[in-house]
């Protein structure tokens, strides 16, 4: 028996059947939901995951900064991304 919301009426004596049906219904519904691991699955799914393999950048900008440090830094945010993008394509990859 699927739970019922409308059930026991107000002021109705108590029916250990019916209770019984509630809880089952209710522990089905629960049954249904979302594991643990779903969750982690959707999760990394949508997450860009680990980038630890890009190294710092390490730079002292002048002032005005150089082209060549400029240039260093959107090399360093190119790698990034790319580095993001690709966790990404994994996740989406392994929840096809």
């Amino acid at each position: 028996m699927p739970f019922d919301p409308t059930k026991p009426v107000e002021d109705s004596p108590l029916d250990a059947a019916e209770m019984r049906a509630q809880f089952n219904g209710l522990d089905a519904k629960i049954g249904e939901c979302a594991t643990q691991v779903s969750l982690n699955d959707a999760i990394n799914a949508g997450a860009a995951g680990n980038c630890d393999g890009v190294a710092e950048l390490n730079l002292t900008v002048s002032n005005p900064p150089t082209q060549a440090q400029v240039q260093d830094i959107a090399d360093k945010q190119d790698e990034l991304i790319r580095a993001l993008r690709r966790c990404c394509r994994i996740a989406a990859a392994n929840s096809a």
